[in-house]
């Protein structure tokens, strides 16, 4: 892939539609909503809610009619396709190698271990080392079953400690290798001899699911250690600093690059195709109640005022609006008149319940951007490391339907 064009293409794509992915919707309503165009919104309120629970998690474009709406998702489809990486899966684990190892984070780790091991074969490593490894889970699995020599480092000495006993708990099989745990503020080293200690120009740096900024470290240290291969996963981008930690390559400063916002990094952080149809109905509950709630707040206040409420047990969804809206209230310290039944009363008033349901059929179109603003970020740490000298591939690695966090980037040195 060509990186630099792929993000400028990116940029072309998304600029027009920056009053959508840019800002959430309570954030200036009702000012926000005039960046959805009201035919889009028309097509999907006339969708049943399975067609647009399908439309908002799987992107189902066939119960649509505005060829506007299915270009755009044809076209937002056609900038988030990536190839896969290649592995093979060659060991069979005893049960015990993923002893209280939840699902999601068995299909990583098998995945993840299995790529190495191709790698290994055409061009080995002096080690591993894990990033924020946690447990050790990653790297326990790789030097045991695989045979390749790793170092866990995580900042949580207690996940250690319970990660060293659990690698001591069960018989090693046959070939393994060495283990270390490295108690570490991996960030705050920098470029010390501890560091130098740990990374070598024969190594590769792992970090799977490296949350927010620790990504860039992650790539940071790679490029300034020299150190062989890289292989990261990012998450969690709305912990990043919108102004400090997104546009690092020279020439995202070089050309009219998007100014991403916290409300920009969330979307980016969400997840895709895992929610169920009854979790789409809570959903579509609690966005009810919470859209609702805002259209009181401006009435109170005589003017648009956004304000965080936080959210609430499920279970407060689907009783009365007005149990929660009164907690609410409440909560932020806000005085009103309204009885109960008034409450309820405003919830259930068509005219309200019809701008209710614009908003909400807006945030699921918003909800589409989520994707390719990851891409954006990813593609952008790419062009950061072939400016750095590294060949580099961003591809998938695991079933988005378990870890929709699934984009990989392989860098070597060139």
């Amino acid at each position: 892939m060509n990186y630099k064009e792929h993000f400028d293409r990116l940029i072309e794509f998304l600029l027009p539609y920056e009053g959508m992915w840019n800002s959430e919707i309570l954030e200036d309503y009702p000012r926000t909503m005039d960046a959805y165009p009201s035919a889009w919104l028309d097509d999907l309120e006339r969708l049943s809610k399975e067609d647009l629970w399908l439309f908002d998690c799987k992107a189902h474009t066939d119960k649509l009619k505005d060829q506007s709406l299915i270009a755009f998702m044809n076209e937002l489809s056609e900038h988030t396709s990536l190839d896969k990486f290649s592995y093979k899966v060659e060991r069979d684990f005893p049960d015990w190698a993923f002893r209280k190892v939840k699902e999601k984070k068995r299909h990583e780790i098998t995945l993840i271990t299995a790529f190495l091991n191709e790698l290994e074969k055409s061009s080995p490593h002096s080690h591993t080392i894990d990033i924020g490894g946690g447990v050790g889970h990653l790297a326990r699995v790789l030097a045991h079953y695989y045979g390749i020599k790793t170092k866990t480092i995580d900042i949580n000495k207690e996940f250690q400690e319970i990660g060293l006993k659990r690698s001591k708990a069960f018989p090693l099989p046959e070939g393994a290798n060495e283990l270390e745990f490295i108690h570490m503020n991996f960030i705050e080293e920098g470029n010390s001899k501890k560091m130098q200690n740990v990374f070598s120009k024969d190594s590769l740096t792992l970090g799977l699911h490296t949350c927010g900024a620790l990504a860039n470290s992650v790539i940071d240290t790679h490029i300034k250690m020299q150190t062989k291969s890289l292989l990261n996963f990012g998450c969690c981008y709305l912990k990043m600093n919108a102004m400090r930690d997104c546009n690092l390559s020279n020439y995202a400063k070089k050309v009219n690059s998007l100014k991403l916002t916290k409300w920009s990094l969330t979307l980016a952080s969400r997840g895709y195709t895992t929610m169920s149809f009854k979790q789409y109905l809570l959903k579509e509950r609690v966005k009810a109640f919470r859209y609702t709630l805002q259209l009181l707040l401006n009435q109170i206040h005589g003017k648009s005022h956004f304000v965080s409420v936080g959210d609430s047990h499920q279970r407060e969804y689907w009783g009365d609006f007005s149990s929660y809206a009164e907690k609410k209230l409440k909560s932020l310290e806000i005085s009103h008149n309204f009885s109960s039944k008034e409450l309820d009363d405003f919830f259930e008033n068509s005219d309200h319940k019809r701008v209710v349901k614009r908003m909400y059929l807006a945030n699921i179109l918003r909800w589409q951007f989520g994707r390719i603003l990851e891409h954006y970020i990813l593609t952008d740490r790419c062009i950061l490391l072939e400016e750095s000298g590294h060949k580099v591939q961003m591809k998938e690695l695991f079933d988005e339907s378990l870890s929709p966090r699934n984009i990989g980037i392989f860098s070597t040195l060139s």
